[in-house]
């Protein structure tokens, strides 16, 4: 079992994941302000290694020394920004790497600390005590302050092109909530999505949109996000009795991480073809309305498109489509034929459908699969996917309600 010694230092060394892979992303992102009136991601990255480095030089590798320990209190905003200034002037890659041996040296120099040393107490220069596992649990606690707010600020803007992604024909928009309609074909597309504040009586502007979906012979489904508001909007709905359905994962990938497909027989169309629309049908099962529905939210999109439709002997075994914004690929309907599965049809499609993502210019690409496929997920993680949120479908047990 791990000492706590070593417990902390991994919590510690988590930072140096998070800042390589935060280092993948453009400097649109880096530049972004994580909430209105806040630091950019630069700023906050350059803020923890500043950080980082004066507890090294002045506490740690003094403690290391057997040396006093020169560390004190500081006017916390000139030195803060001085580190946003750093910030500003260090190209993206270099500050990254800057983060990562920040951090690094210090949890190398805690690791050789004996016991003794590790568990010592010292004094800073201004008198006051200084003992390692505290520093160690606060700054813990201060990275976590600072990637919250990235994580939120970068999984809020793929929810939001996911709902880009795969339009709705009609979206209300009704005190921060958007209520979409799509003829009742697919839930992301008929689904309430309470992303953007709440000023209203809760129970009044439920039963508001149970009236307004019973209007359109719907039965009242609500998107669970990590963002929807109220916070306990999930609780309210499952105490009125709404079903929890279709839990779900959200992945992204680096497109610079991906390999290239090696199977060459794809067709990828830039506009929906009645061919691609066919493949889709009969690969998904779609009803006739369904499929009427599905060609009128497609071809209403403004965004850069890409059908693709992957061949064996001239003949169609898997499809799905993609969509370009703001640098990223998003993928949806990925479907092989039922009898042609466990080929690798699915990944050569998602490959090709990434390839052309960066054909395009994207860095980033995101998904959407549901939790319990289990031979999805298996290769979406193979790809090189990974998990970043999950959300899920609160439904009404019955229309007007």
């Amino acid at each position: 079992m791990a000492t706590e010694k070593e417990q902390l230092l991994q919590s510690f060394g988590e930072w140096m994941a998070f800042a390589a892979d935060l280092g993948k992303y453009d400097d649109r992102f880096w530049n972004q302000s994580v909430a209105s009136g806040k630091w950019s991601v630069r700023e906050v990255v350059a803020h923890i290694k500043r950080w980082d480095d004066y507890f090294y030089e002045e506490a740690i590798a003094k403690a290391e020394a057997g040396l006093p320990l020169t560390v004190k209190h500081l006017d916390y905003d000139e030195f803060n920004e001085m580190a946003k200034d750093y910030g500003k002037n260090t190209s993206r890659i270099e500050l990254t790497a800057q983060a990562i041996h920040s951090r690094e040296r210090i949890i190398l120099a805690i690791g050789r600390f004996s016991v003794e040393r590790y568990e010592g107490a010292y004094e800073d220069a201004d008198g006051h005590p200084f003992q390692t596992p505290q520093y160690l649990k606060d700054f813990i606690w201060h990275d976590q302050h600072h990637i919250l707010p990235i994580k939120r600020l970068l999984h809020l803007r793929i929810e939001e092109m996911s709902l880009n992604g795969w339009p709705a024909l009609q979206t209300v928009v009704y005190d921060g909530w958007l209520l979409r309609f799509a003829e009742g074909y697919t839930k992301r597309s008929n689904s309430v999505n309470p992303l953007y504040g709440h000023t209203l009586e809760l129970d009044a502007k439920i039963r508001e949109c149970e009236e307004r979906y019973a209007g359109q012979n719907l039965r009242t489904v609500f998107k669970i996000t990590p963002f929807s508001q109220p916070a306990g909007l999930d609780e309210e709905l499952a105490s009125r009795g709404y079903e929890l359905v279709d839990e779900t994962i959200v992945k992204t990938i680096h497109l610079s991480d991906v390999q290239t497909p090696s199977f060459a027989d794809v067709w990828l169309e830039n506009e929906l073809s009645e061919s691609w629309l066919d493949a889709q049908s009969i690969f998904s099962g779609l009803t006739d309305e369904h499929r009427t529905a599905t060609r009128k939210m497609l071809l209403q999109s403004p965004l850069q498109k890409c059908f693709a439709t992957l061949h064996e002997n001239g003949i169609p075994v898997a499809c799905g489509y993609a969509v370009i914004e703001d640098g990223w690929v998003g993928l949806y309907d990925i479907i092989t034929d039922s009898g042609k599965r466990n080929r690798g049809f699915g990944e050569q499609l998602v490959l090709h459908l990434l390839q052309w993502g960066k054909e395009q210019g994207a860095a980033e690409g995101y998904l959407l699969v549901v939790k319990n496929n289990k031979p999805a997920n298996a290769l979406y993680d193979k790809i090189g996917y990974s998990a970043k949120y999950e959300y899920w479908y609160r439904v009404s047990n019955v229309i007007g309600r």
